[in-house]
Formats: structure tokens, C-alpha cells, sequence
């Protein structure tokens, strides 16, 4: 496994002049995903590109509202090419939503949510390096205080459950409404 030190971090800030598409060109890792999963006969009538997609565009939605919203994508690159990226949604009314609509305690204004986080087939292993050492230490440095996220991936829950603790659960029906979804929203403390 290659070591996070060898690897590029860029932070990008999303601000109202940047379009969709352009922000949709940090999801490489998001779309070699889906096609991995479908190449390997491994897709469980979930996409994981199409619920992104969601996501952003109503981040997206809510920056151009509200002035205070901020989202931050993070990109780890390997020799110019991307390999990794999370995206952080902070100061949002779309937080505070999330946080009613799933019933969890929190009376803290410094929160955000991560979504979107993906690494390259060849690359896992340092994605528990990219979002504590990386990820999480800027959003102390930024005065954050608790990151959320909510996950059905098996393999990603591993991680969360070493990073945070589990603060909910939830049933989501797949895609094609064929399955039932099991997932955990956990919380970081930072």
C-alpha cells in the first residue's frame, strides 16, 4: 500500500460561480466505483454516482440561498491523477435538517456532514489515513466540532466505528425499490 505522505491533498472550496459540471469531474473516483461494480457483477441496486449527484446539486441549491453554507471537496491525487475525494457540507440548513429528520441530539452549531467518499479500487487501505490525518484534522483547524455521516457500505463501517460512534440507524429501500438498505449514521467528534 502506498503511504499517505507520497500523495497529493488539494481542498477546494465551492463557491456560486462554480457550475455542476465542473464539480462533477471530482467524482472520478465515484464513477469507477459504479463501474467496477457492474463490471464485477457485483451491483446491488444501489448507485452510489446517481445519490452523489443528488446530494450535490441540492448542496449546490443551498449555497446559492444561504451565504454561510460551505462545502469543501477533498481531493487526494497520486502523481496528478485523482484517487480519492470526500465532500463536507458545513454551515447548512440541509445539516440541521439532517440532524432533525434522523433524531439526533445535537445542540452544536459548528457541525458538517461528509458524503461522497470514495478511494480507488487500487488505492484502499489509506482511506483511514486520508480522512483522520487529512480530513478531519482541517475541520478542527476550521473550528468544526462533530462531523456526521451516514453509511450502508459494509466495508466503510469498519472505519466509521473506529473514527466515531453510532448515533442512528435507518432502513432505505434500493433503488428499484428490490431490497432493503440496513446503514448507521455515525458522529465524529473532533
Amino acid at each position: 500500500m502506498i503511504s499517505l505522505d507520497k500523495l497529493d491533498t488539494i481542498k477546494i472550496t465551492v463557491n456560486k460561480d462554480m457550475t455542476f459540471n465542473e464539480i462533477y469531474g471530482y467524482l472520478y473516483p465515484v464513477r469507477q466505483y459504479i463501474n467496477e461494480k457492474f463490471t464485477d457483477n457485483m451491483y446491488d441496486d444501489w448507485n452510489e454516482l446517481e445519490h452523489s449527484v443528488k446530494w450535490i446539486k441540492e448542496s449546490l441549491k443551498s449555497i446559492n440561498e444561504n451565504s454561510g453554507d460551505i462545502l469543501n471537496i477533498y481531493c487526494l491525487y497520486d502523481k496528478g491523477n485523482i484517487i480519492g475525494v470526500v465532500f463536507i457540507l458545513s454551515g447548512s440548513d440541509n445539516i440541521f435538517k439532517f440532524i432533525s429528520e434522523n433524531n439526533i441530539d445535537s445542540n452544536n452549531q459548528k457541525i458538517a456532514q461528509l458524503s461522497c467518499f470514495h478511494i480507488l479500487k487500487d488505492y484502499r487501505g489509506i482511506g483511514r489515513s486520508f480522512l483522520k490525518d487529512v480530513i478531519l484534522k482541517d475541520l478542527k483547524k476550521c473550528g468544526l466540532k462533530e462531523v456526521y455521516v451516514k453509511s450502508s457500505h459494509n466495508k466503510a463501517l469498519n472505519l466509521y466505528d473506529k473514527l466515531g460512534t453510532v448515533v442512528g440507524n435507518y432502513i432505505s429501500i434500493s433503488d428499484h425499490q428490490l431490497y432493503q438498505r440496513y446503514g448507521y449514521i455515525y458522529k465524529i467528534d473532533l
